[in-house]
């Protein structure tokens, strides 16, 4: 798969660093484009906001489609992992970024595919850091997360006790997956649906900050 179509939401300081946001299921490239300058006042990234490869309901997309027993296509989902390596590479290669140091934050399946780019093993080479947002983190066949790595990302997670649509246990399976492999991360509980709450915005800005 190609690469994605891409809302480049861009920077208001040096931005030298490459910020990538990654809609949930059924929004597009333009959903978390706002939350770019609360997140990053200072301009120190440069932000992009690529697009699900697959159409919803004919006006959003999707990174992969799930059956009601929770079955997952895994070509359909291990290709959105791969199209999104893709524009990362794009993206870093065209602004003359160090995908080292680039930063992936995921809202709900956006966040599944964060944590699959950021912590496959043998995918691209990983980000500095990655967020998940009111997320998951999914097994699909002949995808392998690296836990017992050296060089993985760090890692926050929040996620909504209130959440109807991604209960709290899916935010309770990624911390304790990481957990029980002895991976470091920060994971946060907030009392909201699911959404990103200001006091997430706040404390995603600190995080943000001091990586």
């Amino acid at each position: 798969m190609s690469e994605l179509d891409v809302n480049i939401v861009g920077t208001t300081g040096q931005g030298d660093r490459l910020l990538v946001l990654i809609h949930g299921y059924g929004a597009d490239q333009y959903d978390l484009a706002p939350l770019a300058p609360h997140i990053d006042p200072g301009g120190l990234f440069f932000t992009i906001c690529p697009r699900g490869p697959h159409s919803v309901m004919g006006f959003g997309a999707g990174w992969y489609e799930r059956t009601d027993d929770g079955t997952i296509d895994p070509a359909m989902f291990l290709g959105s992992v791969d199209a999104i390596d893709a524009t990362i590479d794009k993206a870093c290669a065209e602004h003359g970024f160090d995908r080292s140091r680039a930063v992936i934050i995921g809202f709900s399946q956006g966040g599944a595919m964060t944590l699959a780019s950021g912590l496959r093993v043998a995918g691209a080479t990983r980000p500095v850091a990655i967020a998940c947002l009111s997320g998951m983190i999914q097994q699909v066949e002949g995808l392998s997360y690296g836990f017992d790595e050296p060089d993985l990302p760090d890692i926050l997670v929040h996620h909504g006790t209130l959440d109807p649509l991604v209960t709290i246990d899916r935010g309770h399976a990624i911390r304790d997956t990481l957990s029980g492999h002895g991976v470091d991360h920060v994971y946060r509980e907030y009392p909201m649906q699911h959404e990103i709450s200001p006091q997430s915005v706040y404390d995603l800005r600190d995080w943000l900050a001091s990586r």
